[in-house]
């Protein structure tokens, strides 16, 4: 038998036909069905890519752009206005029966107000100012000086109540005379005497018209100078005789409002502002304008202002005293009225629509691929 076998694998192809005859029933044993993974349990990694969790940025930094955005919020945070103004009165008589003085009168006035407003933090700076001459029976006289400088810088803490702080410094700009009936004109003040500077701390209440402001300080102090030797050895002035410089503290409310009807042609300022040094009555400042815009140039305007401060000499106290009576708290009142018709001019900043403060903060220009 293995003889025979031997002689049947000398031939190459026997073998080879033999094994596919015996790999025919292992095979027909294989199920390619069971044998097979089932699709729902191949990774998804080897069907399509995993999309990327993170996109690529690339950032480009423009110092150009950053220069403009830089200009552009100080445009919108800054805002200014600048009233120039000024006003000529003539009254002439010419065989006038009740008889009078020809007279001529020039008031120039300046009104400067800017505002830095931040998200937080703004401040507010005025300077209103107004000087004005009289020529009358041969003489000239000076009828209106004085100047109000203040700052308010405020942090908001809600929508209409901020926690402020206030310097107000005023005074005048050259001297001043009294003039009596038949006697020769009278020295009365100069530049710092008298002059005032107000230190005060509280909370301002400003509603989102803007139109009403109000500053209650509970802690303010007072300083006033009489910087001219003459005028401080006569007294008078709010300091004691002989003495330059008084300091006070108290408490300070200041109240502004402005507002403009019929079509905006008048406009209505009024602006009031009290000391108190808690031990003697309390001295005040309360000032009116009224304003009428003919034009955008030719105006008229109407002015009273009032101040009490029984500290100051007036002439009607001087007055009572020298006949040996009291003066009484009326006389202590000071009241200015003047009318006016001539040109004012208007300069103002233009408003600016507001920008993201994220873009100002960093300013990139971002690209996504």
């Amino acid at each position: 038998m293995v003889a025979k076998l031997h002689i049947l694998f000398r031939n190459p192809l026997l073998p080879a036909l033999f094994l596919l005859l015996w790999a025919g029933p292992a095979a027909a044993q294989f199920n390619p069905k069971k044998q097979a993974a089932k699709l729902e349990a191949v990774p998804d990694t080897l069907i399509k890519p995993a999309k990327p969790t993170t996109e690529l940025k690339f950032e480009l930094y423009s110092d150009a752009y950053d220069k403009y955005l830089r200009k552009l919020r100080s445009k919108q945070r800054n805002s200014y206005t600048f009233k120039p103004g000024l006003s000529i009165t003539q009254v002439s008589f010419n065989n006038w029966q009740q008889g009078g003085d020809n007279s001529y009168s020039g008031l120039a006035s300046l009104n400067f107000e800017h505002n830095y407003t931040a998200p937080v933090f703004s401040i507010k700076t005025v300077f209103d100012a107004k000087y004005g001459l009289m020529r009358t029976t041969g003489q000239t006289r000076k009828n209106v000086d004085y100047f109000n400088v203040s700052t308010t810088p405020s942090w908001n803490i809600s929508e209409r109540w901020k926690l402020s702080s206030s310097l107000i410094w005023r005074s005048q700009f050259s001297k001043s005379y009294d003039y009596p009936k038949d006697k020769p004109k009278v020295w009365k003040s100069s530049f710092m005497a008298p002059g005032t500077v107000e230190i005060s701390g509280g909370f301002t209440y400003e509603p989102p018209s803007k139109k009403l402001n109000i500053l209650l300080a509970p802690i303010a102090g007072k300083m006033t100078f009489v910087l001219n030797d003459s005028l401080a050895r006569k007294g008078g002035l709010g300091v004691e005789t002989g003495k330059k410089f008084k300091a006070e503290i108290g408490a300070q409310v200041r109240i502004n409002y402005k507002t403009k009807f019929a079509k905006d042609k008048i406009e209505y300022i009024t602006k009031l502002e009290s000391f108190w040094n808690y031990t003697l009555p309390p001295s005040a400042t309360w000032g009116n304008t009224l304003n009428f815009k003919f034009t955008n140039v030719v105006s008229a305007q109407l002015i009273v202002n009032m101040i009490y401060n029984d500290q100051i000499t007036t002439p009607n106290a001087q007055e009572k005293r020298d006949e040996g009576r009291v003066p009484k708290p009326w006389d202590y009142l000071q009241i200015y009225q003047s009318v006016g018709f001539g040109l004012q001019f208007n300069i103002a900043s233009k408003p600016h629509k507001p920008i993201q403060e994220s873009t100002i903060t960093r300013s990139r220009l971002k690209y996504k691929k």
